[in-house]
């Protein structure tokens, strides 16, 4: 049976970015499975981020080189991030981006070595809808992660457990479930010596390793850090944790026990396999059931990935696009630390909805956006240093997509038009008493562009 508007846009926003309303009309006649199986197979190829040359080329890196490579970060960073964001606006690979997106979230890392997080963005890439036994095998032996939870000091002598502890209480199991603090403490012993060299490897340094006897989750032996993944794994609680986090993400951030249920099986008795536990959610029937549709808040990459697909948003210089990103609060790159963002109704407050509700008109304005900074990570890529002047983002934007789609449209009609098309829930009928003076009807050319930015100005219009 083929879709409704409403689900293929529905399914379009949570397995990838949305899409522009021909894009999406020109899917209702395909099946479920079709539409599904074409999100899958357009995400078979991909390729990765490009924007960072190897520094080190498999040589040493001395003190000085290496104080020059941090140096030059700090702008390949912000390239990083933009090459990223333009990948994720343009890419047919619609839901491994989505994914790598999550996994960034989920493995949530920063570093002052751009090179390093370009390598770890290209591995949850790769990894993004394979297996995740070796997706986290992966992430413990990333230079990146490494360096952030500071493993590179976890040795024999003095162990640190940020990272064994992040591992379980973050990556895996959940906080407060099977483990006790006596686990912590035998799983950081066992990931001592897992570090980064001087040309940006993964090594285990044996002298810095503890190879003694070690319990944990009730086995004994001499484990290593591969050991204590794998242990770990063997517990079905890692799946129910991890499928609730994928329901969060993609149906509803309220949970439902039995569906919750049903994602973890299939994850689990698939042996680990993300892509095929996402294509049974998205064959569900509660998949598209009303209560989940316009469930999800937009986050702020979401949100200016959306309008780049619509209105081809763009700003005029790099730089605009990272204060605009660090506006709405949401730098790609700079999590706010290792839980990553809390996404959900932590999105919105009522300074910050009113800063989405007023994007469109600044569009359409003058292209400017206001940009008053708020205070952000201590690490992000514009830090504290926002320049007096600096207090607008200049942006571009191109509507005719838009234009052309609604042009057969009968005037009267373009209102109840245009929020089909772009929303997910539909507005109360008193709302439109609201934005009508906003609407211009000097030609249909002006009508269709201001009835969007009404539109894209609503509360609604951040429910996805």
């Amino acid at each position: 049976m083929s879709l409704s508007y409403l689900h293929v846009h529905h399914l379009w926003l949570r397995a990838g970015f949305g899409g522009t309303p021909s894009q999406i009309q020109s899917r209702m006649q395909l099946s479920r499975e079709a539409l599904v199986e074409e999100l899958m197979e357009n995400s078979r190829q991909f390729s990765g981020l490009k924007t960072v040359k190897d520094p080190v080329r498999g040589k040493q890196v001395g003190n000085i080189a290496l104080l020059f490579m941090i140096l030059r970060s700090t702008e390949q960073m912000n390239q990083l991030n933009l090459e990223w964001l333009r990948k994720m606006s343009t890419t047919k690979a619609q839901l491994r981006e989505k994914m790598t997106f999550f996994w960034h979230n989920h493995f949530a890392t920063s570093t002052p070595l751009a090179w390093l997080m370009q390598l770890q963005n290209n591995k949850l890439r790769m990894h993004a809808l394979g297996n995740f036994k070796t997706l986290l095998h992966e992430i413990a032996r990333d230079p990146a992660m490494i360096i952030y939870l500071n493993n590179q000091q976890n040795k024999k002598e003095q162990p640190n457990e940020n990272f064994a502890r992040e591992v379980l209480e973050l990556f895996t199991l959940g906080r407060d479930t099977l483990y006790t603090e006596q686990d912590i403490k035998e799983a950081a012993r066992a990931f001592t010596g897992w570090q980064v060299n001087r040309k940006g490897q993964f090594e285990i340094v044996a002298e810095e390793h503890d190879d003694g006897e070690k319990t944990f989750l009730g086995k004994t032996g001499n484990w290593d850090g591969t050991d204590i993944i794998d242990i770990i794994l063997e517990h079905k609680e890692v799946a129910d944790f991890i499928a609730g986090k994928l329901y969060r993400e993609m149906v509803n951030v309220e949970p439902h026990p039995l569906h919750i249920a049903e994602l973890s099986h299939v994850f689990y008795s698939s042996g680990w396999n993300i892509g095929a536990t996402l294509e049974y959610m998205f064959l569900q029937d509660w998949f598209y059931a009303a209560e989940n549709i316009g469930a999800h808040i937009a986050s702020p990459v979401e949100l200016l990935v959306r309008y780049h697909k619509l209105i081809s948003l763009t700003t005029k210089s790099e730089r605009e696009m990272l204060r605009l990103q660090k506006y709405l609060g949401q730098v790609l790159m700079f999590p706010p630390n290792v839980a990553g963002w809390p996404g959900g109704r932590a999105w919105i407050d009522a300074s910050s909805l009113t800063i989405r509700q007023q994007m469109p008109w600044s569009i359409l304005k003058d292209g400017h956006i206001e940009v008053e900074l708020r205070p952000g990570n201590e690490d992000d890529p514009l830090g504290n240093d926002q320049r007096r002047s600096e207090k607008n983002a200049a942006v571009k934007s191109d509507w005719n997509t838009l234009v052309q789609f609604f042009s057969a449209t009968p005037q009267d009609q373009l209102t109840t038009a245009i929020a089909s098309a772009l929303l997910t829930v539909q507005p109360a009928g008193e709302v439109w008493k609201l934005v009508e003076p906003f609407i211009e009807k000097s030609t249909k050319d002006r009508q269709i562009i201001t009835t969007c930015a009404a539109v894209m100005s609503l509360p609604e219009f951040q429910l996805h």
